[in-house]
């Protein structure tokens, strides 16, 4: 990992149809070496997958974060598949732990009471002996219509959302030039996001993440992402701060575990910190976000 694997992976993540084009200007790299870095980020599976969905604006939607503990006697598989059973969830990651079983679990909900029985299905599975749940920030994009010829178009991306235009011309039996001005207005109306779900406990990384409480009097939430975003700007990937309270789930990745030592050690040491708790992940699971699962559904209705 590189500041033009990092970069690679962000843009993608922020727009997974970028053309290589358009990344080689950002990189400093040609088309072609462009191309073989995205493949060899696919082939390691730090990008997993690709996926199309609503934006959380188009549904009022909210993101939440839950640190689910169990007393270590719980299948794995089976556990993790009745977790992602719920469609709020999207995202699991297995973390190391010193005594029974740890995940963080990422999800998108709708509504207050929404978010209080995804608390209430947690806490009741076999085995948990405790959540902590947060809502935290995420991408909201914005609300637009979305016209039957955008679904038409949708409906063939959502099954390769990096589908050439030629092709989903093809498919759909429309022109090329109708694909393209389609494909135009669902980005510029900004009601749905293209993007990639990296893996960073692929490869030979070490994924792990802070969670630190920090002190209001002394740090703002801007102030500490602003500090983390430029003490740590190749390792830092996501410093996630909860919503309902001082805390960040600041999300490294580096090449071995001293690295990650340093990193924490940095952390606490600062007169903003109260603690510190270093959760290193080992594995992912993901699944559909909600926001994917109702841009399905809209398809379906309408008969594409």
């Amino acid at each position: 990992m590189d500041p033009v694997d990092k970069t690679i992976i962000l843009e993608i993540c922020h727009n997974c149809r970028v053309s290589y084009e358009s990344l080689a200007r950002k990189t400093g790299l040609s088309s072609s070496a462009v191309k073989n870095r995205v493949n060899a980020l696919l082939d390691s599976g730090t990008i997993s997958m690709f996926h199309v969905a609503l934006e959380a604006a188009m549904i009022n939607g909210e993101f939440f974060l839950a640190v689910v503990k169990t007393d270590g006697r719980e299948d794995i598989d089976g556990f993790l598949d009745t977790l992602g059973s719920h469609p709020a969830v999207g995202h699991i990651s297995l973390l190391a732990s010193a005594g029974g079983g740890a995940y963080l679990v990422w999800g998108e909900y709708l509504g207050s009471q929404m978010l209080m029985e995804i608390r209430e299905f947690l806490a009741s599975l076999e085995d948990v002996t405790s959540v902590e749940l947060h809502t935290v920030l995420g991408r909201q994009g914005q609300k637009s219509e979305l016209a039957n010829l955008h679904l038409r178009v949708l409906s063939a991306l959502r099954n390769d959302p990096r589908m050439q235009i030629s092709d989903i011309a093809r498919a759909l039996g429309l022109s090329p030039k109708t694909v393209r001005r389609a494909i135009r207005e669902i980005v510029e109306n900004g009601g749905i996001v293209f993007s990639a779900r990296p893996d960073m406990a692929a490869g030979h990384l070490v994924n792990f993440y802070v969670r630190f409480e920090f002190d209001e009097q002394k740090a703002s939430r801007e102030d500490v992402y602003d500090w983390l975003s430029k003490e740590y700007s190749l390792e830092l990937w996501d410093p996630t701060p909860s919503v309902t309270a001082p805390v960040f789930f600041a999300e490294f990745v580096v090449s071995d575990l001293h690295e990650a030592e340093r990193i924490a050690r940095g952390i606490r040491s600062q007169d903003f910190v109260f603690s510190t708790a270093t959760l290193v992940s080992y594995s992912n699971k993901k699944y559909p976000y909600y926001a994917q699962t109702l841009l399905d559904d809209m398809i379906d209705d309408a008969g594409l």
